[in-house]
Parts: C-alpha cells; sequence; structure tokens
C-alpha cells in the first residue's frame, strides 16, 4: 500500500523536542515500513485534547493522541550536499497498481519448489548446534539472529508499557473480555510457560513485547488468545523480529496434504495441544520474551518472561516445526508409523492422517502418541470416519460429539476444509458476511476474502469472486466509498447463490489403490483468467477431480495464446504436486488444452521462441516428459468453467 515513511531517516538532534513527552514512535524519523492502517472513521478518537505543541516554524507540530505525541508536517531541512530539501516527516507513496495486484494474486501461484537459501541454511545449522534436550525428553532451542542484532535492537519497555495502558483501557469496557484474558495469563503462568523477573539489570539484551488479544469464535477449546507482538519497533527503528531469521518451511504445503488426505480408506485427523509452548526456550534468549502484566489495576505491573516458544515471533513456525522433525529422528526408529506421520502428515500442529484398515490406523494412532509424548508433545482430538479407532479414547481426547455415535451432518474443520466423518465427505459451506447498507470496496474485498478453497473444489465459483475482486482495484473508488451500481449488482448476484454451495458434497476417499490409474491434466484461460484441474481415471469405472488452481488474468495484458501458454505451465506444475503428494505410479499421463497455438509451441525446442514463450516451454516440456499434450475442444475441457467462472446452480449440475 505505501513506501516506507518517511523516505529517508531525518536528523532531529537540533529539534529540541521536549524530555517529557512520551512519543507515540520514538524512531519517527527512522526510514521503515508501515506496521499498521487505520481507517478514516476513527482518526478523530485518536485526538480528543487536540493539544499541539510547534516546534520551530520550520519544523513539524506535536500533537497529543491516545497513543502519545505524534510528529506530522512539513521539515524544511538544508543538507550540505545541495542547496535545498522540502522533506515531509508524514508521506504516502503509493506503489502502481500493477505491482500491488501481481503482489496480491502471487499467493495463487504453485511453485515449482527452490533449494535453501543462505539464511535458511544458517537457521537450520543453528538449530543442529544449540538444540538440547531436558531430562524429561522435552526440547530446548535459541532463535536465531542476524549478524548485527545486538546493534538492531533498542529501547522497547516503554512501548510496552504504552501498549499495556491502552489493553487495560479495553479491558474496563469489556470485562467479558478481561475475564477471559486472565484466565488465559494464569494457565500460562501455572504451567511454567513464563516466569516472574525479580530483577531487572541493564547489563543484557532485553525486549519487552507488547500483547492483545485474538479471539477464535470457532475454537472448541481457547477461544481467546494471547498474541506477543514482535513486529512492534523499539528505539532503535527495528522489531525483534527484524533481528532474527525466520528460517525455512520445512513441512508439506497444505495442497500436498490434503491430496494424501483422499488417498487412504480410512483417515484420522488430530492435533497437538498448545505446540508451541512445548518447545522450550533457552534461558539465555528468554529477556527476549519479556512483557508487562498484572491482573488488577490495583497490582503493581510486573515484569515476566516466556519460557518457551512464542506465537508472534518470525522463527517461531520453523522452531516448532523442526523440532517435531528432531523428535522424529531422535526416537522415530521405535516407531516406524508414527516416524512417517511427523515427517510427512503434519501441517503445523494438525495431523491428517490415513490408513488401509483399521488396524493399521489404530497402530499408527497409538505409535504416533507415544512418539510425540516422548518429547513432551500431548495430542488429542482424534476424529475418525471409522468409530472404532475411537474406543477407549476419553471424552476429552476426541473431537466429535461422541466417541460413540456420528452426529448427523457433525463435520470437523481440518486445514480450512469441512469434512462429515460419518459419510466421509468434503463439503463447503459458506457464511460470508455482507452489510448491504453500506457496501464498500473494503467490506466486499473483505467477504471475498473469506472464501477459502485450498483443493479448487469449487474453484469455477471462487474464480468469480477474484475477478470482481480484481474489477474493484481498478475503479478510482476509495476504500470507504460506495461501489458502483455495476460492481455492487455482480456482488449482490454472486453473494446470494453462495449459500447453495452448502449442497455441494465430493467423497474424501478418491479412488481404489489396486486400480490401474491415468492422470488427466487440463488447461484453459481466457482474457479474464485462466488455470488448470487434474483429474483422477481409475478401472473402478469412476473418474474423480482432484484438485484445480486458478489465477486471474495479469493488469498488464497478455495476449490470449500467452494466457493459454501460462494455464499450461499452471497444469504442469499441478501434475507435479499431485503425483509428489499421490506416491505411487500411474500407468498414464495425459495433458488437454484447446489451444493449438500452445500445442504448436509444446511441440518444438524451446530455442525456436522468443524469450517469454521459450522458458514456459522450457518448465513445460520438462515437468511433464512421458505424458503427452493433446487437444480438446472447449465445449469439452473442464478447465473451460475455470477460466470463465460458473453460477453456483450450474456448478451444481455440472457433469465436468
Amino acid at each position: 500500500m505505501t513506501s516506507n515513511l518517511p523516505a529517508k531517516t531525518i536528523p532531529v538532534d537540533d529539534w529540541n523536542i521536549p524530555n517529557d513527552i512520551f512519543l507515540a514512535d520514538p524512531s519517527f524519523n527512522r526510514s521503515g515500513g508501515i506496521d499498521m492502517i487505520l481507517g478514516s472513521q476513527y482518526f478523530f478518537e485518536c485526538f480528543p485534547s487536540a493539544a499541539r505543541i510547534q516546534l520551530q516554524q520550520t519544523l513539524p507540530v506535536l500533537v497529543d493522541s491516545v497513543f502519545g505525541w505524534i510528529v506530522a508536517g512539513e521539515a524544511h531541512l538544508i543538507p550540505s550536499s545541495i542547496d535545498s530539501v522540502n522533506c515531509k516527516t508524514v508521506t504516502v507513496s503509493l506503489n502502481s497498481l500493477e505491482e500491488s495486484m501481481e503482489r496480491f494474486w502471487r499467493i495463487e501461484e504453485l511453485s515449482a519448489g527452490s533449494l535453501l537459501s543462505a539464511e535458511e541454511k544458517f537457521c537450520e545449522d543453528y538449530f543442529r548446534s544449540t538444540v538440547t534436550r531436558t531430562k524429561n525428553g522435552r526440547y530446548v532451542v535459541r532463535y536465531p539472529k542476524r549478524p548485527d542484532f545486538n546493534d538492531m535492537i533498542g529501547e522497547s519497555r516503554l512501548t510496552a508499557l504504552r501498549r499495556f495502558s491502552l489493553l487495560e483501557r479495553r479491558f474496563c469496557n469489556d470485562p467479558q473480555l478481561k475475564g477471559n484474558y486472565d484466565k488465559f495469563m494464569e494457565e500460562y503462568l501455572s504451567l511454567g510457560h513464563m516466569r516472574l523477573v525479580r530483577e531487572i539489570g541493564t547489563e543484557i539484551q532485553e525486549y519487552y513485547l507488547p500483547h492483545h488479544p485474538v479471539i477464535k469464535a470457532a475454537s472448541t477449546t481457547t477461544k481467546t488468545r494471547v498474541v506477543f507482538d514482535g513486529s512492534c519497533k523499539t528505539s532503535s527503528g527495528y522489531a525483534l523480529n527484524d533481528a532474527l531469521c525466520v528460517g525455512p518451511v520445512i513441512q508439506d504445503d497444505l495442497l500436498t496434504l490434503v491430496i494424501r488426505f483422499r488417498k487412504y480408506p480410512v483417515a484420522l485427523i488430530a492435533d497437538i495441544e498448545k505446540m508451541y509452548r512445548q518447545v522450550l526456550i533457552n534461558p539465555d534468549d528468554m529477556p527476549l520474551q519479556r512483557i508487562v502484566w498484572r491482573s488488577s489495576t490495583s497490582e503493581p505491573i510486573l515484569t515476566y518472561e516466556l519460557a518457551t516458544v512464542t506465537y508472534g515471533l518470525g522463527p517461531s513456525y520453523f522452531l516448532a516445526t523442526r523440532t517435531l522433525q528432531q523428535l522424529a529422528e531422535d526416537e522415530g526408529q521405535s516407531y516406524p508409523l508414527g516416524e512417517a506421520a511427523l515427517r510427512k502428515s503434519f501441517y503445523v500442529d494438525d495431523f491428517i492422517g490415513r490408513a488401509n484398515s483399521i488396524s493399521e490406523a489404530t497402530r499408527l494412532r497409538d505409535e504416533l502418541t507415544e512418539l510425540l509424548g516422548k518429547g513432551g508433545f500431548p495430542i488429542r482430538k482424534w476424529t475418525s470416519n471409522r468409530l472404532e479407532l475411537l474406543e477407549g479414547l476419553s471424552a476429552d481426547q476426541v473431537g466429535t460429539q461422541s466417541a460413540h455415535k456420528f452426529d448427523p451432518e457433525e463435520a470437523v474443520k481440518t486445514l480450512g476444509i469441512l469434512w462429515e466423518p460419518a459419510v466421509d465427505q468434503f463439503r463447503f459451506d459458506c457464511h460470508v458476511n455482507q452489510d448491504f447498507t453500506r457496501m464498500t470496496k473494503r467490506s466486499i474485498l473483505s467477504a471475498i476474502s473469506e472464501l477459502f478453497d485450498p483443493l479448487g473444489l469449487v474453484a469455477p465459483i471462487v474464480i468469480r469472486g477474484k475477478m470482481l475482486m480484481q474489477e474493484l482495484w481498478l475503479t478510482a473508488c476509495s476504500w470507504y466509498d460506495i461501489v458502483p451500481d455495476a460492481l455492487k449488482i455482480k456482488w449482490e448476484k454472486l453473494y446470494h447463490q453462495l449459500p447453495r454451495l452448502s449442497e455441494f458434497r465430493i467423497d474424501r476417499y478418491a479412488f481404489q489403490l489396486d486400480s490401474e490409474v491415468q492422470l488427466h491434466t487440463f488447461a484453459d484461460a481466457s482474457e479474464a483468467a485462466y488455470g488448470a484441474c487434474t483429474y483422477v481415471r481409475s478401472t473402478d469405472s469412476t473418474s474423480k477431480i482432484k484438485n484445480s488452481k486458478t489465477r486471474v488474468a495479469p493488469l498488464k495484458r497478455l495476449s490470449l495464446p500467452k494466457l493459454e501458454l501460462a494455464a499450461a505451465v499452471v497444469a504442469a506444475r499441478l501434475y507435479l504436486r499431485t503425483v509428489d503428494a499421490l506416491d505411487f505410479k500411474t500407468s498414464s499421463s495425459f495433458f488437454w488444452s484447446d489451444s493449438t497455438v500452445t500445442l504448436q509451441w509444446l511441440k518444438s525446442p524451446p530455442n525456436n521462441w522468443k524469450t517469454f514463450v521459450a522458458n514456459r516451454v522450457s518448465e513445460i516440456q520438462t515437468t511433464t516428459h512421458g505424458g503427452k499434450w493433446n487437444h480438446i475442444t472447449g465445449k469439452h475441457n473442464p478447465a473451460d468453467l475455470l477460466s470463465r467462472g460458473m453460477h453456483v446452480d450450474d456448478f451444481l449440475q455440472s457433469n465436468l
């Protein structure tokens, strides 16, 4: 949305800012990214007193706000290297719309995989050299730091105190939130996940984490969760997250896991309780996780240190998931099924398991439970399409209402997908909220973003939302302006169709393993969007869609043949991802496109074509080697539905 503010760091040594005022941003003069954008409807609430202090005629003004004093206005600076510079301390610079849109849609891209970067390799090596275990088997890790870490971390306690003061004001207006927050923090302390700091020295490097609540109404366990802000800037202009290395993603991606989930007849899922907090932090790094807290305003504010890996810090995901991999390496030899599950069947703390039989699934459940226990990771919320697997488990270990029977239409959400264990089917419930009294760009974009479909099961519907999203971006209206009538009508029409998606069902178990299997991948593009889908065809006389992927056409328009070629790239990558996930040999693979130009390009060596075409042809030929590209008419191409979109009624009746 914006570039760094201010554009360049501004010297303020001679500004004579009063020492007794509290600045909302102590490092306001340092160039840096924007942490938060507030809606204009909240602007005037931020300045209850409207008090101002004029520094000098050529300098900005200080304005009192609920966050502290802010600096706003123009600063006329005279650097020695130039005659005159007119510099604003508060300035907004919009990136090009095309660049912003391309960055937004890039999340839809299927990556072809990559090697570890130098920083990621450092994180892996650092983990291996510093990880230890306690006597009871729990893991102790350290945060990977950048080389100039010590210079990057400045003073942070004052900001944490200010944020805590705002939090206490919020508690005064919401007693229920206060009660839930207290309960969460009391549990944190009672479990030993944080400890009181009795002496605060100045000789150690420390960082104070502001904290705030996140309310998750759909959670069956903890609806109010405290999240710690490792991105809050210190007096140096850098946050703790800026000074830490993030680490690589080491678990398989969501699409791969869900494809595997459809591979075997018996399914079971579970999750690790408080996974991050089961991994301990080395005491030398605990001062980087300090917080301020008190349960009552009549008590003094105390300082605590968090003793475990903390969500809100950049490396936390890597450290927690890498610890699971380390547990598999250290203890997995005695648990072959459990070890394989730890390495290949987890998405963060969610276990997505499958087996060929009840006996194999029972063994998998028992092995995984015992293996995780050796590292101090309790696993819970077991759910399966076979009730026999839940026998003997206590009520708090079961993820459904009962371990003895399935409730009608009871569904469990896993990896963002609703699964009905009783009938072993996926379904797509759509609860999108929209205020029709004032339809703004922001409200519509927010509603469309709630459509989550990792497998692409309802991609012909979701792509309509994405197309509308792009049209909204191209309008001249601001975030809070009412959208043009034409777009409003389009959105209302789509919105009122979405509830019917609850009628859509698809079997989780996609095919018989003992049958001969073919993979058929289809690609298509229109001027608005492009995409691909993969079907499995087996000798049990069934043909079932496995997955699909769509992308909105870029704002910088390409010719239709080039978009068709881009669709073929998506098809090749989707095929590769599907084959890797299924992890067995198919009898044959076929690729289909209705573009004769694309097929002609693919018949020739890449060096016959210009760069754009040559690069894509090379990737497609390498990825789909051994398969055959064929022509299919547009009306028989199922990917045509992805590139043009469908109405919900037509989608529910379609045989493709």
